[in-house]
């Protein structure tokens, strides 16, 4: 049972949406998460339910990554545990508690992160976690010329290959219940997984996908999906319902971003996807990362 209240509100006809409140530490903006640095807490406190390891590897195109793990202690079921992986791994175990945790008993969490001291690698997530905006290979970013962006089909594979293979090592994991889940460009590289490659994971959580910066390429993304399946997919959508606009200028933002919310209305009419979804109640863009996270730990131990 959650140590939150819950209250069921019908937003879209047929679509369940849960509409929450929770107490959340305080957003980044934009400029701070560029120069943020993980303290990584969880590492020097006692974790009853999971022991935790992280590592940095080098991959055979040369890349650098940080896994972090979090592996119950306790014995594995016959068919193996349940794993969860996150995007923006330095920044999710940044915020992992003892008591997040503890929601989750029996999971697997993995983050994929960078060999980085900061909670965001902004170089590097622009470019892994970004679809090209023509063609299939990476561009530099019109907006940012220090940057690139658009290298997620390059960044599937290694996703989907080297760092799932690293990531799993030594464990006794139920390959028939990978989740994956992002925030924010991380929410769009989850999507594009899904879109691409539906059946590399069994369930999918994008929490506020930067839709709004990408709309023509996730659209074509969206139309080009094959649905046509091995397994039925859940899928679980969250975002706040103040991160309308796309920075930290002008008024604050009131309700939740259109986009996501038709998103959610579309993917809910593919027979194939068990969608769910829930508004975080006073979450600007930046806070539904650690808002979101109690719920997608408790969905992913119910694949």
């Amino acid at each position: 049972m959650l140590p939150v209240a819950f209250a069921r509100r019908s937003v879209l006809t047929g679509l369940p949406l849960l509409i929450m409140s929770t107490v959340t530490k305080p957003s980044l903006t934009y400029a701070q998460m560029r120069v943020a640095e993980t303290t990584l807490d969880i590492f020097r406190q006692d974790v009853p339910t999971h022991r935790l390891d992280n590592r940095a590897v080098t991959l055979s195109n040369g890349r650098r990554f940080r896994i972090f793990r979090a592996i119950p202690k306790t014995a594995a079921p016959p068919s193996g545990f349940p794993i969860l992986y996150l995007l923006d791994g330095n920044a999710i175990f940044d915020d992992l508690t003892v008591e997040l945790l503890a929601r989750a008993p029996d999971l697997i969490v993995i983050g994929l992160g960078y060999d980085t001291p900061r909670k965001f690698a902004m170089v590097e997530r622009t470019l892994d976690y970004t679809p090209p905006r023509t063609g299939e290979s990476p561009q530099a970013d019109p907006m940012r010329p220090e940057r690139r962006i658009g290298g997620a089909f390059e960044f599937l594979p290694l996703l989907t290959g080297d760092l799932r293979l690293m990531a799993e090592e030594g464990l006794a994991i139920d390959p028939a219940r990978r989740a994956l889940g992002g925030h924010s460009f991380g929410g769009l590289m989850t999507l594009i997984t899904l879109f691409r490659q539906p059946d590399a994971f069994s369930s999918y959580a994008p929490v506020s996908p930067s839709l709004w910066w990408a709309m023509e390429p996730m659209e074509r993304l969206e139309r080009q999906a094959d649905w046509n399946l091995t397994s039925r997919k859940r899928l679980f959508i969250s975002l706040g319902d103040k991160e309308q606009r796309s920075n930290d200028i002008g008024p604050p933002p009131t309700g939740p971003a259109p986009e996501t919310m038709e998103l959610i209305k579309r993917l809910s009419t593919v027979p194939v996807l068990s969608v769910s979804s829930h508004v975080l109640e006073g979450h600007v863009h930046g806070a539904t990362l650690l808002g979101a996270l109690p719920q997608i730990l408790e969905w992913a131990c119910q694949s």
